[in-house]
């Protein structure tokens, strides 16, 4: 937008929502930030984040229920960047992705040199996964939690893990084919890392990487996170620092 002060950008800002965001602009929640301040250009690049009220509100009256008050609500996509950034800041040349394979979706993050240039939600989860092996082989809901949780590749998900890895890979590809045709020095990716209960599925990782041809690797949460003694003293820290890199990249943010 055109290069103006902040407290002017602030004012602007629900125009221009309006014209970049896809729901009625007094049905969600606004932020923004002015990428590069001190630039002496015309025109200024804006980091606008906009979410639905009733998410929001929902959040919050939940961790309110919970006995806590909110200070900072982020995205998922910048949550996950922050947390990954703190455990592997060797790893930020070239391009990579991250990947937060979650129950309902799985989040993707495309960074060049360590700088978010696309995110996106795919609609893929762990509980699709379930779901495929409750409705084809006939498991309980508990059943098929266990073959997702397990250690060794089954050869009763080999099928799923192959259905559902192909969703995200192609996701994947969509994302960086854009991202090829947009700008004109993009390259290819050089490596993924995964996080999410789903990272955790047997085979799945080792299929996404013979799939896209490039490495995919487990992304932990707390490779250069001090823990507490005590603190995972009844929990397997490989089993569980997949699950904390959006967490530990929430608690990395501070208040503004």
């Amino acid at each position: 937008m055109e290069r103006v002060k902040e407290q002017q950008a602030r004012e602007r800002m629900c125009w221009e929502a309006e014209q970049h965001v896809p729901f009625d602009i007094d049905s969600v929640e606004l932020d923004f930030q002015v990428l590069d301040p001190d630039g002496d250009g015309l025109d200024m690049n804006v980091l606008l984040v906009a979410a639905k009220q009733e998410l929001v509100e929902a959040k919050q009256a939940l961790l309110i229920e919970a006995g806590t008050s909110p200070t900072i609500i982020d995205v998922e996509a910048f949550a996950l960047h922050n947390g990954f950034e703190a455990n592997y800041p060797d790893a930020k040349y070239g391009n990579i992705a991250l990947l937060n394979i979650g129950n309902e979706a799985t989040n993707l993050n495309i960074l060049h040199d360590g700088v978010p240039i696309l995110t996106r939600d795919l609609a893929v989860g762990t509980r699709r996964m379930r779901e495929d092996l409750q409705r084809e082989h006939g498991l309980g809901a508990e059943e098929a939690e266990d073959f997702l949780r397990g250690y060794d590749l089954h050869p009763m998900i080999e099928g799923v893990v192959a259905l559902r890895g192909e969703e995200i890979a192609i996701g994947m590809e969509r994302a960086v084919t854009f991202l090829a045709s947009s700008q004109r020095n993009f390259g290819a990716l050089r490596a993924v890392y995964a996080c999410g209960g789903g990272s955790r599925v047997p085979g799945l990782m080792p299929w996404l990487s013979g799939r896209l041809r490039i490495p995919v690797q487990p992304a932990n949460a707390l490779a250069r996170i001090a823990v507490r003694d005590g603190a995972l003293e009844f929990l397997a820290t490989d089993e569980v620092a997949p699950l904390l890199m959006l967490p530990v990249g929430l608690a990395l943010r501070a208040a503004a």
